[in-house]
């Protein structure tokens, strides 16, 4: 089926929402990935569908450490390094040091885009994107896409949950709701 390597964004747009038991497969491997960036010492902090590539055996690869920092001991990040907006916790956009929870919501975001074909929280430029998470202005995932089963719908929610506390802690946490 992939002859070439292409990114998870290239795929969406091409074949548009991705049938469920990939989005589910596609969870679990990326929870593994960002759990093995987590464990050792660092936050990816650009975790979005062009930064997934997969390879010809179908492999999926964690992309672009261009944005990263440690966990440990980072000074916090400056407004401008927040990585892409619609694909950054709505805590982060604000301010706040980026976090595993942050980086949760990230492959959250990249979940429902893979699930629907876009975006939960939606804006041209950061303002936009900053304004519709400081109104709630947010599209469900299961009125983007209402033939999810349920329990998809849950987990993708739990994980995009505009408190960080409501999310998944980990990226392992996430990948074993799916699993």
């Amino acid at each position: 089926e992939f002859d070439h390597v292409s990114t998870l964004e290239t795929e969406v747009r091409e074949r548009g929402p991705f049938p469920v038991q990939r989005v589910i497969d596609i969870a679990i491997q990326l929870g593994d990935a960002l759990s093995a960036v987590h464990r050792a010492g660092i936050l990816h902090r650009d975790v979005k569908t062009q930064n997934v590539m997969r390879d010809g055996d179908g492999r999926l690869l964690l992309t672009d450490f261009g944005a990263c920092e440690l966990l440990q001991g980072a000074s916090e990040p400056a407004k401008s390094s927040i990585g892409t907006p619609l694909c950054t916790a709505p805590e982060v956009i604000e301010g706040h040091r980026a976090t595993r929870q942050s980086e949760v919501y990230s492959l959250g975001v990249l979940l429902y885009r893979l699930a629907t074909g876009r975006y939960p929280v939606e804006g041209r430029t950061l303002e936009d994107v900053r304004a519709a998470h400081a109104q709630g202005t947010r599209v469900a995932i299961g009125d983007a896409r209402p033939d999810l089963p349920e329990s998809l719908a849950d987990m993708i929610a739990r994980a995009i949950h505009p408190n960080r506390a409501r999310r998944f802690q980990t990226a392992g946490e996430l990948r074993d709701g799916f699993a």
